[in-house]
């Protein structure tokens, strides 16, 4: 009975496991509003293959993504996109005038 009891608790935990990657994937498990996510592109500060933006939409994306704010995102995280959102703006400033 002992055997029978751990090859099921071995299977369930296998199940489980195996059904997390699907699950974080398709949102299950969220409650009814949880289903905001951070856009770990933007703030990791690294580039994503599927994303690639102009300066114009980066801007937008960030404005967006500071505005879901500590709901979704920390202080810390806040904090870095602020920065990133100056930076671009910033960019987009020299760019408009020229270079100079």
């Amino acid at each position: 009975m002992k055997g029978v009891v751990r090859k099921l608790g071995f299977l369930a935990t296998v199940t489980i496991i195996s059904a997390l990657p699907v699950a974080a994937e398709t949102g299950m498990g969220m409650s009814g509003g949880d289903n905001i996510q951070k856009d770990q592109c933007l703030l990791v500060a690294q580039t994503c293959r599927d994303s690639v933006d102009s300066l114009q939409q980066r801007i937008d994306r960030l404005e967006r993504e500071i505005g879901k704010g500590t709901s979704v995102y920390t202080k810390e995280e806040l904090r870095s996109l602020e920065f990133k959102l100056q930076d671009a703006i910033q960019s987009m400033e020299v760019l408009t005038r020229g270079g100079a």
